[in-house]
């Protein structure tokens, strides 16, 4: 493969996956290989280079009966996230408070959150939410914690912008963020512990709330809404 096209078949699969986890392809919708080759004015094989890629990294599920579907989100998968969200984070916070860096971690958080409180659009404000959670998750200066926390957090931008669908939810999240910093700032383990807590599994209630629907509504994000299991439902109690 020439490096030209190796380039094109990268560039076409940067935005075939920024669409997904913008939600301008919704989960479970179906995508036409000739339809991309045009929006993107370029060949069907670049296109289907980068299917291939993005079918290996599960954002499709491609087949010769199926076409191309991007791939739903599950009860599951939302429950998997916030377990590792809840293992990450609260590594990240106790890191902080042991190192005595909580104060220093504070203020690159807090010109964060002013960012955020100043962005115009919901896809900006959630870049800079998982911007938050990143210099939050890289203040452990671990390379490979840093590296795998980079590897989830495309697939926690989308259920992100799920969430935020709900215009209230931006101004839960800028609280919570605030109470986080203000605990760092006051070196108060017991707050920091709470408030990475509390965030995670206030996110985690948002988003798990779009799929209990009222009976015969449609969900306009996944294609296929289903009701938590008695498992799931015993999570959120759990979190509350």
């Amino acid at each position: 493969m020439s490096i030209d096209r190796r380039l094109l078949s990268a560039q076409v699969y940067e935005r075939i996956k920024e669409n997904i986890i913008s939600l301008r392809y919704l989960p479970g919708s179906v995508l036409k290989e000739r339809d991309l080759a045009k929006s993107m004015n370029v060949s069907r094989t670049p296109v289907r280079e980068a299917v291939q890629r993005l079918s290996q990294e599960f954002w499709v599920v491609s087949g010769e009966n199926k076409g191309i579907q991007v791939r739903s989100i599950s009860i599951n998968d939302i429950c998997e996230v916030r377990q590792i969200r809840a293992i990450v984070e609260s590594a990240a916070a106790q890191s902080a408070i042991s190192n005595g860096q909580t104060r220093v971690l504070a203020g690159q958080l807090d010109m964060r959150l002013g960012d955020m409180c100043n962005a115009k659009d919901q896809y900006t404000f959630t870049k800079l939410d998982i911007d938050f959670h990143s210099i939050f998750v890289d203040c452990m200066n671990n390379v490979r914690l840093s590296r795998f926390w980079r590897m989830i957090q495309e697939e926690v931008m989308r259920m992100a912008l799920m969430t935020l669908r709900d215009n209230d939810r931006f101004i839960e999240v800028i609280h919570e963020h605030r109470q986080l910093i203000d605990s760092l700032w006051a070196k108060d383990t017991d707050k920091i512990m709470t408030a990475v807590r509390e965030h995670i599994n206030n996110s985690y209630k948002a988003l798990l709330s779009r799929f209990i629907l009222p009976e015969g509504a449609d969900d306009p994000i996944t294609s296929e809404p289903a009701k938590p299991s008695s498992k799931h439902m015993d999570l959120i109690k759990t979190a509350e």
